[in-house]
């Protein structure tokens, strides 16, 4: 679900230099337990571990240009660099069908029966979404192999405290992780994005909610999403298969 809308900010930690590197290493095993105990909260790591990929409809809102847009859609993901969202979008008594293809280095967006390539910049920012939803989904993060953690501290998300950890892999934006504290589940992922209209990076902050038991994990079944703090899209699933995998062809030019 995460990848309805991939999110999350970009908190970064200033170390002090020279610190004592068992500052590092106590800080890493911290962030490293709160990641254990989410893992446990959304099903524990073999259920998890089994579904790499899904499939999904939904429903929702997207508000932008003062106004709010109704939106029905599908998706399909797979790992961390496949993501196809076809969507289904009502505005001035018309209704837009739009599909965006990532597939690792290619990339296409279709807008009724026109197909584009993405450029270099709209591929690179499908890169990171798509990571950050990868991330969220707690998966990679199951061996951790390639993953740096951290802890940012305690906020309150939803008006409930939950406990922050900061995921950085080589080459990508790193990714902010909150755990709602007494249950361990995701409360919200961040991540700096580039907003598509403007060019400009923005906050951007993903709240999932209304956790569903499925296939013996916990699954959000609604999002919201904000871009710095005014709301961009809420989604609700109407349907969700977990997979170890999609159809290939799932992902190829629309």
């Amino acid at each position: 679900m995460s990848h309805v809308r991939y999110a999350a900010l970009a908190v970064g930690l200033v170390v002090a230099a020279g610190a004592p590197a068992r500052a590092d290493e106590a800080d890493a095993k911290a962030a490293k337990a709160l990641v254990d105990k989410a893992i446990k909260a959304h099903g524990g790591a073999d259920n998890l571990a089994k579904f790499t990929a899904y499939t999904a409809k939904f429903k929702g809102t997207f508000h932008g240009m003062g106004m709010a847009i109704p939106m029905t859609g599908e998706i399909a993901t797979q790992g961390a660099d496949k993501v196809k969202v076809a969507l289904q979008i009502e505005a001035g008594g018309q209704t837009f069908a739009i599909v965006n293809v990532f597939a690792g280095d290619k990339g296409w967006l279709k807008v009724a029966d026109q197909v584009m390539e993405m450029s270099a910049d709209q591929l690179a920012e499908a890169k990171e979404q798509t990571h950050a939803g990868w991330v969220a989904s707690l998966v990679p993060l199951i061996k951790g192999t390639g993953y740096t953690l951290a802890t940012t501290g305690e906020q309150l998300v939803n008006d409930k405290p939950a406990l922050g950890v900061k995921v950085t892999a080589k080459g990508h934006r790193d990714v902010t992780v909150y755990f709602d504290k007494e249950s361990g589940l995701v409360a919200k992922h961040e991540v700096m994005m580039k907003d598509e209209g403007t060019g400009q990076e923005v906050t951007e902050e993903t709240f999932p909610t209304d956790y569903k038991d499925q296939n013996g994990t916990k699954q959000a079944a609604k999002t919201t999403t904000k871009r710095d703090g005014k709301l961009y899209m809420e989604a609700e699933l109407t349907e969700l298969q977990l997979l170890d995998k999609v159809d290939p062809g799932t992902f190829a030019k629309p």
